[in-house]
C-alpha cells in the first residue's frame, strides 16, 4: 500500500502478527473440539472449550479497549500476545494432568488473545485516510491466508510430538506467542497511534469538536450498518463453522472430509482479503457489504439443496468469502464513523457486538442444529442476513444526499 516508510512497516508488523494470530487460531480451531472430547467428564461438554474462545473473545473486547485507550495499541497488543503464551502453556499442563476446567480456562485465554488481536485491522485502518481504509484492513487480513492453508495442517502434524496426544500443538501455539511477543515489540506509538494525513476544511473542524454522546454515535446509518454486517457475518461464520463438521458425519462423511470443509472455509475467510479491499475501495464499503450478505445468503441456500460432500465444501466456502466481504465492509463502515476522540469508545462497542454474534453462534451452533437440522438451521441464518441487507441499504440511501451535496459544494 502507498505511504510513509513508517506507514509501510507498521502495516507490515500488523501483517505479521495478524498471520501469527491465524496461525495459532487455527491449531486451537482445528483440535480444540477433539481435545475436549479427550478430555471432557461427559461428551456433551465436548464443543465448551470452543465455544470458550468466542465468549473469552466476547467478555475481553471492550476492556481490551479501554486498555489500550489509556496504555496505548502497543501496550495492548503485548498483553493479547501474552494471553496467548499463558494460554498455550496451561494447555499443555491440562492435557498432561488430564484436567478438563484448566484446559478450559488455557482455552478462554486464547479467546483474550483474539479480543486484542481483533484492533489490529484499526490500527491499520486509522492511519489512513477514509478511502484507504477497507484497502489497509484487507492488507492485514490477508496475513491470514497462509495460516488457513497450513495452519489446520501444521496442527496435526505435531500433535503427537509430546507425551500425550495434542501436546505438541499446543507447545506450538506458545512458541507462536513468543514470537508475536517479539514481532509487536518492534511497533512504535507513532506506529499505533497516528492517524491519517490530517484533514482541512469543515473535517477538521468536526474532528476538533467534543466527542458526541453514545446516542448520537449509534444513530448514524454508516455505524449501524457496519455493525450489523460485521456482527451478523460473525454470527453466521461462526454458527456453520461449528456445526458442519458434526453435519457432516452425521451425513455419513468421514472425520477427515469435516476437516477438509473447514479447510477450504478457511481458505475462503481470507484468501478473499485479497479482493475485498479493492472491492471496498471501488464501489465502496456499503455496496460490498451487500455483496458479502449475497454471497453467505447463497452459501447457505447451497446447503439446502443437498448433503454431498461437495456441497458442504462450496456452502462453507461460500460462507467463508461472505464473511470476509461482510468484515472487511463492516469493519471499514465502523471505522468511518467515529471522530479521533471517540476512536477508542466506538472500536470496543463495535467489536462487542461483532464478537457477541460470533459468541452466541459458537454457543447456539449444536443446540439448534440437534433441534432444527442442518438443512432448517441454514434456512434460519437468511433471516438475519435479510436484516442486515436491509439496514445497509438504509445507510446507502442517507448517504447518497451528503454524497451529492459534498460535490456541489465550491
Amino acid at each position: 500500500m502507498p505511504g510513509t516508510p513508517h506507514r509501510r512497516r507498521a502495516m507490515t508488523v500488523l501483517t505479521s502478527a495478524q498471520m501469527l494470530y491465524y496461525f495459532g487460531i487455527s491449531i486451537d480451531l482445528t483440535l480444540t473440539g477433539l481435545a475436549g472430547l479427550r478430555l471432557a467428564p461427559v461428551p456433551a461438554l465436548a464443543t465448551l472449550p470452543f465455544a470458550l474462545i468466542s465468549v473469552g473473545s466476547w467478555a475481553a473486547t471492550y476492556p481490551a479497549s479501554r486498555f489500550m485507550r489509556s496504555r496505548g495499541r502497543k501496550a495492548g497488543f503485548l498483553v493479547g500476545s501474552g494471553a496467548a503464551l499463558a494460554g498455550g502453556i496451561i494447555s499443555v499442563t491440562a492435557l498432561l494432568t488430564e484436567q478438563f476446567v484448566l484446559f478450559c480456562f488455557g482455552i478462554a485465554c486464547i479467546g483474550v488473545y483474539q479480543a486484542f488481536a481483533g484492533y489490529y485491522r484499526y490500527a491499520a485502518a486509522d492511519m489512513f485516510p477514509p478511502e484507504e481504509r477497507g484497502k489497509a484492513i484487507s492488507t492485514v487480513l490477508s496475513g491470514g491466508v497462509i495460516a488457513a492453508v497450513a495452519g489446520p495442517f501444521l496442527a496435526t502434524a505435531v500433535k503427537d510430538l509430546g507425551p500425550v496426544e495434542f501436546t505438541g500443538s499446543y507447545a506450538l501455539v506458545t512458541v507462536l506467542a513468543l514470537i508475536s511477543l517479539g514481532v509487536l515489540s518492534t511497533l512504535t506509538a507513532e506506529d499505533t497511534e497516528a492517524g491519517a494525513a490530517a484533514p482541512s476544511g469543515p473535517q477538521a473542524a468536526a474532528e476538533d469538536a467534543a466527542p458526541r454522546t453514545l446516542g448520537q454515535i449509534a444513530k448514524q446509518p454508516v455505524f449501524l450498518a457496519g455493525v450489523a454486517g460485521s456482527c451478523v457475518g460473525y454470527f453466521t461464520m461462526t454458527s456453520l463453522m461449528a456445526a458442519a463438521p458434526i453435519a457432516a458425519v452425521r451425513a455419513g462423511h468421514s472425520v477427515h472430509d469435516g476437516a477438509q470443509v473447514i479447510q477450504w472455509h478457511m481458505v475462503g475467510m481470507y484468501a478473499t482479503a485479497f479482493a475485498s479491499g479493492p472491492l471496498t475501495r471501488s464501489i465502496g464499503a456499503g455496496r460490498t457489504l451487500l455483496i458479502g450478505a449475497a454471497v453467505s445468503a447463497l452459501g447457505a441456500a447451497t446447503a439446502l439443496t443437498g448433503l454431498s460432500h461437495t456441497h458442504f465444501m462450496i456452502a462453507l466456502g461460500l460462507i467463508g468469502v461472505g464473511w470476509n466481504l461482510m468484515y472487511v465492509s463492516g469493519s471499514a463502515l465502523v471505522a468511518n464513523s467515529y471522530r479521533p476522540r471517540e476512536r477508542s469508545v466506538v472500536q470496543g462497542i463495535g467489536e462487542v457486538f461483532t464478537l457477541g454474534g460470533s459468541a452466541v453462534g459458537a454457543l447456539a451452533a449444536g443446540p439448534v442444529l440437534d433441534a432444527l437440522g442442518w438443512e432448517s438451521m441454514n434456512a434460519a441464518l437468511l433471516v438475519p442476513l435479510a436484516v442486515s441487507a436491509v439496514v445497509t441499504v438504509a445507510h446507502l440511501c442517507a448517504a447518497r444526499p451528503r454524497a451529492a451535496a459534498q460535490r456541489t459544494d465550491p
